[in-house]
């Protein structure tokens, strides 16, 4: 049975008549999101600095306080993506988080993933993000639950990473292809691991080379930081010359799928019910067609690989 005989006309054709303003029949999904509520983002102005790391490549903000108070509405309070509190323990799994590990999270973004390791575990969770408009709100979230020190979050530019401790645990989620100097954020990567420490990383990335047709060519060319994907076997052989332990390369494209699509759908149920301001809206459409795009390569060429590796002891890989 498909899933649009399972839960009435599929998301898409839901979202296109919510936006044109008529209403399809169907049966409301059981539970939906909160009502809106404005998330807390910085009001003060950006220096010139900040403002082109919060530019895309189109020259439009990349972050504002109404795009974080949709992200929050699609993918749950202090996440900006998919994965929240229920998927997070299965990804996180190898890692064997317990109170005496330090972490560093390169992919902070509202700070969810890390005050998730800092509360859940115990351990001391450093959360970097490139954005300074999502690290200042994600900082905000993690003074307001009283993780300020043990959960701090602050910006930093992953093309020149400068990242002077080292970690027990490094993890980063979905963010590494959209770094244009990879060789040298995977250089400060293995520099920042202690012998022995941990690598756990997912990332979107090409299966085969020249794979993909129109859906994939359409995420490069829309994407509003442009994406660098690399294979699979790039990727393992990246971390292969930094004597990196490789233990997991895992396929989860069907399950990070399933999570955007099934929060699409909650979203649009909850959408069919609440009349929204002009510049929300806009903000909606833009979100849901940015998943959109990535879900339709993910059926193109498109992978969601999950990486998890370990940093020999000697250095030497013996």
């Amino acid at each position: 049975m498909s899933e649009e005989s399972r839960t009435g006309p599929d998301w898409r054709k839901r979202f296109h008549a919510w936006w044109e303003g008529y209403v399809l029949p169907e049966k409301k999904p059981e539970a939906e999101p909160e009502a809106p509520s404005k998330a807390a983002a910085p009001a003060r102005a950006l220096s010139a600095e900040e403002q082109k790391a919060n530019t895309s490549r189109f020259g439009k903000p990349l972050w504002t306080a109404n795009r974080i108070e949709v992200a929050e509405k699609i993918w749950g309070k202090g996440f900006a993506t998919p994965g929240g509190d229920d998927f997070l323990p299965y990804l996180l799994k190898p890692l064997g988080l317990n109170p005496k590990m330090s972490v560093l999270d390169l992919s902070a973004g509202l700070g969810g993933a890390t005050r998730l390791m800092a509360k859940t575990y115990g351990c001391w969770v450093t959360g970097l993000e490139s954005s300074p408009v999502l690290a200042e709100a994600a900082q905000l979230r993690s003074v307001a639950a009283g993780l300020a020190k043990q959960a701090p979050i602050t910006r930093y530019d992953p093309e020149t990473p400068k990242l002077s401790k080292r970690f027990d645990c490094v993890f980063s989620k979905e963010f590494l292809v959209f770094v244009k100097n990879r060789e040298g954020i995977t250089d400060a990567i293995e520099a920042a691991m202690k012998p022995g420490g941990q690598l756990l990383f997912t990332d979107y990335v090409l299966e085969t080379p020249g794979v993909g047709g129109a859906p994939l060519k359409s995420w490069v060319d829309h994407e509003p930081m442009t994406p660098y994907p690399k294979t699979v076997a790039e990727v393992v052989n990246s971390l292969q010359q930094r004597n990196l332990d490789i233990r997991i390369t895992e396929d989860i494209t069907d399950k990070h799928r399933h999570l955007v699509i099934t929060a699409i759908q909650t979203l649009t149920g909850f959408l069919e019910k609440h009349a929204l301001d002009h510049e929300t809206k806009v903000a909606v459409m833009d979100e849901v067609e940015l998943w959109a795009r990535r879900v339709a390569a993910l059926q193109d060429g498109l992978r969601c690989y999950r990486f998890f590796a370990l940093k020999f002891n000697d250095g030497a890989g013996t």
